[in-house]
């Protein structure tokens, strides 16, 4: 694949030609230049400057598309060859700590017993940094909760979950049913780090009642969910975890009970998210067990 291809997508999807050579690490004249020759060999203008940005012409779109197609048969093709040359089957992924944690190790043990010979790599990181690793083709497929969509990439819904209010037994709250979003803000807060998928989700909720996350009383933001749970077993704060904690085979929960917020929606789905439609094999098989288990938990 022509390098200027990729040189060509990155301007398009950011828009700026200064953010395009920080992601590509080469010096602006260096990606103007290479954006100018492949507008000779084409015969045609592919972008519109401007003061706010670059905007692809009606003859940018058209490279657009093509080149799209191209950039996700070559990094299939990439992927394929090495498995081949290493001679090893590889799925590469990357998932929110919710995900890894609650949801991943049934169907990823189900795979493995299936596929023994096929090696798994595993990254647990934020929803916004597994949107990037997808994006830069880091890794196979990510695995995120409730996060926005981005253009070129495609979406898979999964499971459905539902995010709860969770307080430690010793606290006031611990033998009520629900409290209501007015009461939050007397609270003492244990929230999940800028962008976690149960963060955002929370926000949002937050938003859309009239409310803001500014209005709480946030005392630490982590990003493990086994430290938030420790952290109110002690009845050091609350916490929004996924509800799914509860009665999970993965995870062992002490010490902290659900409070249910009236008015707040809580409910977010968790996806899978691909570079684009040509995948491997394997990941293929891997996106069986994950839908496989998302109708086990449904049922259940």
């Amino acid at each position: 694949m022509d390098p200027r291809l990729f040189v060509f997508l990155t301007v398009a999807r950011l828009g700026q030609l200064t953010q395009a050579s920080k992601r590509l690490n080469l010096s602006p004249s260096s990606v103007s230049s290479q954006i100018a020759a492949l507008e000779r060999d084409m015969g045609a203008t592919l972008f519109v400057r401007g003061s706010r940005g670059m905007k692809l012409t009606a003859s940018g779109r058209t490279l657009f598309s093509a080149a799209e197609q191209m950039e996700a048969l070559w990094n299939k093709t990439s992927r394929d060859v090495r498995a081949t040359q290493e001679g090893v089957s590889r799925v590469r992924i990357a998932a929110s700590h919710t995900t890894a944690e609650l949801f991943l190790p049934r169907p990823l043990g189900r795979f493995r017993a299936q596929w023994p010979e096929t090696l798994i790599n595993l990254v647990m990181t934020n929803s916004e940094t597994v949107l990037d690793m997808v994006t830069d083709g880091a890794v196979d497929v990510g695995i995120i909760e409730g996060t926005p969509v981005r253009g070129r990439l495609h979406h898979e819904k999964l499971w459905t979950d539902q995010l709860t209010l969770i307080v430690s037994t010793q606290h006031p709250l611990a033998h009520r049913e629900s409290v209501s979003i007015p009461d939050l803000t007397a609270l003492d807060w244990i929230l999940r780090e800028e962008g976690s998928g149960t963060r955002r989700v929370f926000e949002r909720a937050l938003e859309h009642a009239g409310f803001a996350v500014s209005e709480l009383n946030v005392m630490m933001r982590l990003a493990s969910l086994r430290s938030i749970l420790a952290m109110v077993a002690n009845n050091i704060g609350v916490s929004v975890v996924s509800r799914a904690i509860f009665g999970a085979e993965e995870i062992t929960v002490s010490g902290v009970v659900p409070v249910s917020i009236v008015g707040l929606d809580l409910t977010r789905t968790l996806e899978a998210v691909l570079p684009g439609a040509n995948i491997t094999t394997r990941v293929e098989q891997l996106l069986d067990q994950l839908r496989h288990d998302a109708r086990i938990r449904q049922k259940a």
